[in-house]
């Protein structure tokens, strides 16, 4: 019982690793798309050879910084995990969702 879903970060052919959340459902989604958005606004969406990993907006490096933004006050880490894909994990109640870090966009909706 709870609201799973998961969600991976994917720019052109890269993608993360999938994160579940186990109680969080159409929440997790908006929080990612919010997170993602604010990220390129951030960044300036750079693509520069001197950028950074993460200025690049690389979904591995996007990846766990949107988990080191979802656990800094220190009480979220309690229904998060990791998955290589979207089978490793359960997301029965909402699905799964690529979220386009070009647009922003969740990929699935």
């Amino acid at each position: 019982m709870g609201d799973t879903i998961s969600i991976r970060f994917v720019n052109d052919n890269d993608k993360s690793v999938v994160l579940f959340s186990h109680w969080d459902g159409q929440c997790f989604l908006k929080e990612a798309k919010k997170y993602a958005k604010e990220l390129r606004i951030e960044m300036g969406f750079m693509c520069n050879k001197n950028a950074g990993p993460l200025e690049r907006l690389e979904p591995q490096t996007v990846m766990v910084d949107f988990i080191r933004h979802l656990t800094l006050d220190g009480t979220r880490a309690y229904d998060l995990y990791l998955g290589v894909d979207e089978n490793d994990g359960d997301n029965s109640d909402n699905g799964h969702y690529d979220i386009d870090l070009a647009t922003s966009k969740a990929i699935g909706e």
